[in-house]
């Protein structure tokens, strides 16, 4: 085997390498990929599912790894363009991947659900229309990866990606009245006060069909906004510190972020600037009644304008 690639970092990362490993294949047959943890989200794929391993599993060092002949960690924080927002993480990975500036044939990001997923899907939207009543069915996704619970019980995320809880109370209690609602999170996350949303727990690749399923998504800076774009999903993205031309679809989605001037945070280039940078986006995510309103507003324009 001529190169192995190592991708790692979280599930949103690995679903935006896909495009620029589907480039690749294009030309090239002798390769593999090691996806630290996600590499279930390639399955379907023709052209990379037989490619793609789990560093973790055994045997992977004795039938894979030592037949590489170079091993290649592509790091898109690391390519100026992104870092300079001028970049897509996608298209970044295809300046690493590719050794290319050239993304007009860079396609879009893809996952491949089976049918049983899919029936899966449809009948937990069946289960929550018949509890909530409603016709149109929604997934949101408030939290990101790096939101954390505090020992006080808080879910508090550094980085300033993922909603502030009372924010995110305050508009699903205002969306409730007019979708079925379905929260992507982890147990831990799940706040007591959130009476409004169905709140199944499924794997990462049963949430790909739920997003797949729905009319609707709703999420930050994480791995579902994605897998929406991946499964043709309309959907607002709520962008707090990051930037939406590096981490999200602005050209697809609802983008919703505040108008504060932000500060880029370095991550996985240098340590205390992006800790100071965090610092400096602390309240990025959190809005007020007003601010709440006028984003209500805007999502529900965009759900009628794109949802039939």
């Amino acid at each position: 085997m001529k190169k192995l690639f190592f991708i790692d970092g979280g599930a949103g990362r690995a679903v935006a390498s896909i495009p620029a490993f589907l480039k690749y294949a294009k030309k090239h047959d002798d390769f593999a990929i090691l996806v630290h943890g996600w590499d279930t989200l390639y399955w379907g794929i023709p052209e990379l599912q037989d490619k793609v391993f789990n560093p973790e599993q055994k045997g992977i060092f004795d039938h894979v790894i030592k037949d590489a002949e170079e091993l290649v960690s592509p790091e898109p924080y690391r390519v100026p363009g992104y870092f300079k927002q001028e970049l897509s993480l996608a298209e970044a990975f295809d300046v690493l991947i590719n050794d290319t500036h050239d993304h007009s044939d860079l396609g879009l990001p893809v996952l491949k659900t089976s049918k049983m997923e899919e029936i899966n899907a449809a009948g937990m939207f069946l289960d929550a229309k018949n509890q909530q009543k409603k016709q149109k069915n929604i997934v949101l996704q408030p939290f990101g990866r790096s939101a954390q619970k505090h020992p006080t019980g808080t879910i508090i995320d550094e980085s300033s990606r993922s909603l502030d809880p009372q924010s995110y109370l305050k508009l699903v209690k205002k969306l409730s009245v007019k979708y079925n609602l379905v929260l992507m999170a982890e147990q831990d996350f799940h706040i007591a006060e959130d009476t409004y949303t169905v709140k199944p727990q499924a794997d990462l690749r049963m949430w790909a069909a739920f997003i797949g399923s729905a009319d609707y998504f709703i999420g930050v800076d994480s791995v579902g906004q994605h897998m929406a774009r991946a499964l043709g999903t309309p959907g607002t993205v709520i962008v707090g510190s990051t930037f939406a031309i590096n981490t999200t679809y602005p050209d697809y989605f609802n983008i919703v972020e505040k108008k504060d001037a932000k500060k880029y945070s370095p991550i996985r280039i240098s340590g205390l600037e992006s800790h100071l940078a965090d610092r400096a986006n602390d309240t990025l995510m959190d809005f007020s009644d007003e601010e709440i309103n006028t984003m209500y507003t805007n999502i529900v324009k965009d759900i009628e304008k794109k949802v039939k």
